[in-house]
């Protein structure tokens, strides 16, 4: 239940404590209270029934002894926010918003709720605040107490909490329209806070399976009625006074987990107090005032905009105090710049670095980056210890990458005190977005807080802002998408709205954006929009890749202005790639790497990887010398370039191959020995560890290609590659001069490969029955019975004919005489047709004389 009213309503006094307290605690001052609320508070609490199972929640979120959903008792009359009483006849939705004085008292409790811990149960660090969906809370320390206030009367029974941990002190005070929820605090522990589906989970420890560092937190900005606290579920907006100071609060409370507010802040007539959860204002004029809306608190001054002193809308010590960023005119900020100046110069030694850093926050704000950063660069060479401030660091890594210098803006990445790391968030996607390769990290930590980045100042925002809504729209999610919604409706946040549409996959309306940005008058945008029109033109086959690459290449000039030659280079690539011209799309990446001699990140190696496969493939395939050698060439100017991986094993596996075909078996069994460790596949590491024996075999190294084969082994490997390693195996004993363990290994192998070394063993020994039978296999093999015979093929025939002639075997002659029958041999028809020619007797033709 969502009640967004615009009522504020005083629920709470000062000395309105917890009527029952902890074991140990005393009251020192506690109200009187009727008689009938003295009865109920003294009444026994009945226990709690044990509940269900709770199968919603994380392993070990629910505390032991606390049931998934309290049962509520209501001690005295519940007052709701809809049902006005005697006692509280306006508490209704419609009740106008009244002016919140300092000095404002405040009703009694209307009803409390005792709680009664046991000290002998086991301590918990988390525990569930049932609570239904829509009712608003918000979470504040107040003293030494961590407060939580419910906008809604929401009795609980407590007595179900069994520990002597910190969630011992626990107590929950029931009012007409609020409840309030209080933690002891022993120390300056933090508390946290994370919404699940049957309520809040608080605890001492950081959330189970919860980034806390990433998590919303409500940046505040002005708008013309006041200042806005966005929500996204805005809950009631209550009136109350401090528990530990009596300060009268203003709380605006959310009903979804939207974090807090970051860092205190000071405004005119008021305070803003950090939080967990909701928004917690200190008013010190009775002007100021809250009220809730659909968007959020709305904060105001008798209903009208706030003369802020331009602090108060930063949500951040980082914004505020390293940036040292104002909410200032252009006009204002121009004289605080020479202000700063000023007194920089006029300053003495003691505060000499402090004039000088207000004078670089003062440029920052003012959008002079190069001078904020050399400003802060000479301070720091007269006082070079200051150095170690953090927010010292921050504004000059900042202020380097906004003087377009990412190198020296590395110090964005953190780590920065964990106070600031949520805040610092934002810079770091920044940088991030900036040096490339981390582009959907980058668009979440800037959609996160892209509305703190539209309340900088206008010099800084407009520097920043334009880049931020396109990373955010090329890259980010679809929850990181909604940070678009309200954007201004100049060409870059058309282009950023347009590759927000190409994201969410409507591509029609992209395109056409794209097509009318394409003729903006900001050179930028246009170029960029052009992009994108040839590269969805390409994608959706509406032009050619050789119409792609010419039409990129004459955005180039304009591009190279727009300092985007890279990006248009390798979209080039892309489209030569898609042509099959590999040796022009490693060209096209290598002059994007002139363009932009920094590392490309993610932009560059998918392509060089995908290119340099095609070349290696088609490499491996090669038969021309010429060829072979000019595509071995560009791989071993850029294969060192590819970070390792099993990407860079394969192509490393092609390499070497096409080295062995070049005679180059040094270098092959280099390539070959590169990309074993590489590999994890153990039919990859089989196929290399073969490369690798083969190379060693043509380097003379028998015993080294046998350690090859052998580390690379694995008893899992198919039939095919254990049957290629196996005539490997036996070529070494060949080599090694073993011909027995050679004809053992090959025994029964009908390959090709293995029939012709066991034919040589023989024909070497002359053992011509055996050597005809081996070479017939082959012949059966390799000689189709029809069909125009290659030179391969004759030479077969012929070695045939030549084995059966030694071996008087005139059935095979007559056998491989039909098979070739009359078709065309060339050099060596006259001698096949002399062998098979032998009327009856195969040794009548046996003389050299007359096979010449």
């Amino acid at each position: 239940m969502l009640l967004s009213c615009s009522a504020i309503t005083p629920v709470m006094a000062a000395d309105a404590h917890v009527h029952s307290q902890p074991h140990g605690k005393k009251h020192h001052s506690k109200p009187a209270r009727p008689p009938e609320q003295k009865q109920a508070a003294s009444a026994p609490v009945p226990p709690a029934p044990n509940p269900p199972q709770n199968t919603n929640l994380p392993a070990g979120m629910l505390p032991t002894g606390l049931p998934a959903s309290w049962q509520a008792t209501v001690l005295d009359t519940l007052v709701t926010p809809q049902q006005p009483t005697a006692a509280n006849p306006k508490a209704t939705a419609s009740t106008p918003t009244p002016q919140v004085p300092a000095s404002m008292p405040a009703p009694p409790p209307a009803a409390s709720v005792a709680t009664g811990p046991d000290q002998s149960a086991p301590s918990t660090d988390r525990i569930l605040i049932p609570l239904p969906p829509g009712m608003g809370i918000a979470g504040f320390k107040s003293g030494n107490n961590f407060v939580i206030v419910v906008d809604n009367a929401q009795p609980m029974d407590t007595s179900a909490l069994r520990g002597d941990g910190i969630f011992s002190t626990l107590t929950v005070t029931t009012l007409p329209d609020a409840t309030l929820i209080q933690v002891a605090l022993p120390d300056n522990r933090r508390l946290y806070l994370s919404q699940q589906a049957e309520g809040w989970v608080l605890g001492d420890q950081l959330p189970p399976g919860i980034d806390y560092g990433d998590r919303r937190v409500i940046n505040p900005r002005p708008v013309s009625d006041g200042i806005l606290y966005p929500m996204r579920h805005p809950g009631r907006v209550l009136a109350i006074k401090d528990p530990a100071s009596g300060v009268p609060l203003l709380v605006g409370t959310s009903a979804t987990d939207d974090g807090g507010i970051l860092s205190p802040r000071t405004g005119d007539g008021y305070d803003v107090w950090p939080t967990t959860e909701g928004v917690i204002i200190a008013a010190r004029s009775p002007d100021v005032s809250m009220r809730a809306t659909p968007e959020g608190a709305l904060l105001s001054n008798s209903g009208q905009a706030l003369s802020d002193s331009g602090t108060a809308v930063y949500a951040s010590d980082v914004d505020l105090k390293w940036l040292g960023l104002r909410n200032l005119t252009d006009v204002d900020l121009e004289k605080r710049f020479h202000k700063t100046i000023i007194a920089a110069a006029d300053s003495e030694p003691a505060k000499r670095f402090a004039r000088r850093l207000e004078a670089a926050q003062a440029a920052f704000s003012l959008g002079s980056f190069v001078e904020s950063r050399g400003i802060l660069t000479v301070a720091l060479e007269d006082d070079p210890e200051e150095i170690s401030r953090p927010d010292v660091q921050f504004l000059l890594a900042a202020s380097e990458l906004l003087s377009g210098n990412a190198d020296g803006a590395s110090l964005l990445k953190g780590p920065w005190p964990e106070g600031q790391q949520r805040a610092t968030q934002v810079w770091r996607g920044l940088y991030l977005a900036a040096t490339g390769g981390h582009d959907a990290e980058a668009a979440h930590l800037l959609a996160r807080d892209f509305t703190r980045l539209k309340n900088y100042p206008r010099p800084v925002s407009e520097t920043i802002l334009p880049n931020v809504a396109e990373e955010i729209g090329r890259y980010g999610s679809e929850e990181d998408l909604t940070a678009l919604n309200e954007m201004p409706s100049s060409s870059p946040y058309q282009l950023a709205a347009a590759f927000r549409q190409l994201r969410m996959g409507k591509r029609a309306l992209a395109h056409a954006a794209f097509q009318k940005l394409s003729t903006d008058k900001n050179p930028l945008v246009a170029e960029k929009a052009l992009e994108q029109v040839t590269a969805l033109d390409l994608a959706d086959g509406s032009i050619t890749p050789a119409a792609a690459a010419d039409a990129l290449d004459s955005i180039i000039p304009d591009a190279r202005l727009a300092g985007r030659e890279a990006t248009v280079r390798l979209l080039q690539a892309d489209a030569y790639l898609g042509m099959g011209k590999w040796s022009d799309a490693l060209a096209a990446i290598d002059r994007a790497q002139t363009a932009y001699p920094a590392p490309l990140g993610s932009m560059t190696t998918p392509l060089l990887f995908q290119t340099l496969a095609k070349i290696a493939s088609a490499g491996a395939k090669e038969t021309d010398k010429d060829n072979l050698l000019h595509d071995a060439a560009m791989l071993r100017s850029h294969v060192p370039q590819l970070p390792p991986g099993t990407q860079k094993a394969e192509i490393l596996l092609a390499y070497g191959k096409m080295l062995l075909s070049l005679g180059l078996p040094d270098e092959s069994a280099q390539a070959f020995s590169d990309a074993i460790p590489m590999l994890d596949s153990p039919n990859l590491r089989a196929l290399a560890g073969e490369g690798l024996a083969n190379a060693d075999l043509q380097r003379g190294q028998p015993q080294d290609a046998t350690d090859a084969l052998d580390r690379t082994d694995d008893p899992t490997l198919p039939d095919d590659i254990k049957g290629d390693r196996r005539r490997l195996q036996a070529q070494i004993a060949l080599t090694s001069g073993n011909p027995a363990a050679t004809l053992s290994l090959l025994k029964g192998d009908a390959n090709v490969a293995s029939l012709d070394m066991s034919a040589r063993i023989y024909e070497g020994q002359n053992q011509w029955d055996a050597a005809t039978d081996e070479v017939r296999k082959m012949v059966e093999a390799e000689i189709p019975t029809k069909g125009t015979l290659t030179k391969a093929q004759q030479a077969l025939a012929l070695r045939l004919a030549s084995d059966a002639t030694q071996a008087g075997d005139s059935a095979t002659l007559d056998w491989i005489a039909n098979r070739i029958g009359n078709r065309q041999m060339d050099d060596s028809g006259p001698v096949f047709n002399l062998l098979t020619r032998h009327d009856g007797d195969p040794m009548k033709v046996t003389s050299n004389s007359e096979l010449q």
